[in-house]
Protein backbone atom coordinates (compact mmCIF):
# COMPACT_ATOMS: atom_id res chain seq x y z
CA UNK A 1 0.00 0.00 0.00
CA UNK A 2 1.23 3.75 -0.85
CA UNK A 3 1.51 6.02 1.43
CA UNK A 4 -0.64 8.52 0.63
CA UNK A 5 -3.25 5.70 0.53
CA UNK A 6 -2.84 5.20 3.84
CA UNK A 7 -2.88 8.68 5.33
CA UNK A 8 -6.25 9.03 3.94
CA UNK A 9 -8.11 12.09 2.17
CA UNK A 10 -8.95 13.93 5.36
CA UNK A 11 -4.88 14.33 5.65
CA UNK A 12 -4.99 17.68 4.26
CA UNK A 13 -5.13 19.75 7.43
CA UNK A 14 -1.09 18.71 7.49
CA UNK A 15 -0.35 20.48 4.39
CA UNK A 16 1.56 23.63 4.44
CA UNK A 17 -0.75 26.42 4.02
CA UNK A 18 -0.80 28.61 0.65
CA UNK A 19 1.52 31.07 1.94
CA UNK A 20 4.26 28.83 3.45
CA UNK A 21 4.53 26.91 0.41
CA UNK A 22 8.02 27.60 -1.08
CA UNK A 23 9.41 29.32 1.76
CA UNK A 24 12.10 28.57 3.50
CA UNK A 25 13.51 29.47 6.55
CA UNK A 26 16.37 31.95 7.22
CA UNK A 27 18.40 34.73 5.15
CA UNK A 28 18.18 34.44 1.41
CA UNK A 29 21.46 34.76 -0.91
CA UNK A 30 20.09 37.75 -2.09
CA UNK A 31 19.84 39.47 1.77
CA UNK A 32 23.61 38.25 1.99
CA UNK A 33 24.64 40.21 -0.94
CA UNK A 34 22.95 43.51 0.07
CA UNK A 35 24.33 43.00 3.39
CA UNK A 36 27.93 43.10 2.19
CA UNK A 37 27.25 45.51 -0.29
CA UNK A 38 25.85 47.66 2.17
CA UNK A 39 29.01 47.38 4.17
CA UNK A 40 31.37 48.04 1.42
CA UNK A 41 29.45 51.03 0.64
CA UNK A 42 29.93 52.33 4.45
CA UNK A 43 33.58 51.41 4.89
CA UNK A 44 34.38 53.16 1.01
CA UNK A 45 32.31 56.35 2.74
CA UNK A 46 34.02 56.39 5.69
CA UNK A 47 37.55 56.28 3.95
CA UNK A 48 36.60 59.15 1.84
CA UNK A 49 35.54 61.92 3.83
CA UNK A 50 37.31 64.97 2.36
CA UNK A 51 35.34 67.84 1.16
CA UNK A 52 34.98 68.42 -2.42
CA UNK A 53 33.51 70.85 -5.08
CA UNK A 54 30.47 69.18 -6.37
CA UNK A 55 29.24 70.44 -9.83
CA UNK A 56 25.20 70.25 -10.07
CA UNK A 57 23.38 71.41 -13.07
CA UNK A 58 22.86 74.57 -11.78
CA UNK A 59 25.00 75.95 -9.31
CA UNK A 60 28.60 74.14 -7.29
CA UNK A 61 28.24 72.86 -3.80
CA UNK A 62 31.35 71.91 -1.07
CA UNK A 63 30.66 68.55 0.17
CA UNK A 64 31.98 65.79 1.72
CA UNK A 65 32.71 62.71 -0.58
CA UNK A 66 30.79 60.69 2.05
CA UNK A 67 27.66 62.60 1.56
CA UNK A 68 27.88 62.61 -2.01
CA UNK A 69 28.14 58.64 -2.08
CA UNK A 70 25.64 58.15 0.53
CA UNK A 71 22.98 60.28 -1.39
CA UNK A 72 24.04 58.94 -4.66
CA UNK A 73 23.35 54.93 -3.24
CA UNK A 74 19.93 56.53 -2.20
CA UNK A 75 18.88 57.90 -5.08
CA UNK A 76 19.99 54.57 -7.20
CA UNK A 77 18.22 52.80 -4.95
CA UNK A 78 15.20 54.71 -5.11
CA UNK A 79 15.34 54.87 -8.94
CA UNK A 80 16.18 51.09 -9.25
CA UNK A 81 12.89 49.94 -7.18
CA UNK A 82 10.13 52.49 -8.80
CA UNK A 83 11.98 51.06 -12.61
CA UNK A 84 12.07 47.64 -11.38
CA UNK A 85 8.83 48.12 -9.88
CA UNK A 86 5.72 46.40 -12.80
CA UNK A 87 3.09 48.78 -13.51
CA UNK A 88 -0.32 49.36 -12.40
CA UNK A 89 -1.69 46.63 -15.00
CA UNK A 90 0.90 44.08 -14.48
CA UNK A 91 0.14 44.27 -10.60
CA UNK A 92 -3.28 43.51 -11.43
CA UNK A 93 -2.66 40.66 -13.66
CA UNK A 94 -0.48 39.53 -11.13
CA UNK A 95 -3.15 39.91 -8.64
CA UNK A 96 -6.38 38.38 -10.71
CA UNK A 97 -3.95 35.44 -11.36
CA UNK A 98 -3.24 34.98 -7.74
CA UNK A 99 -7.07 35.06 -6.65
CA UNK A 100 -7.93 32.00 -9.60
CA UNK A 101 -5.23 30.10 -7.96
CA UNK A 102 -6.33 30.22 -4.39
Amino acid sequence: MRRHEAEGPDRDDERPSHDEVGRRPGISVAQVLAIIAVILLVIFAIANSRRVDVNFLFFTARARVVTVIVLSAILGFVIGYYVGRPGRADRKLLRDSRQRKG
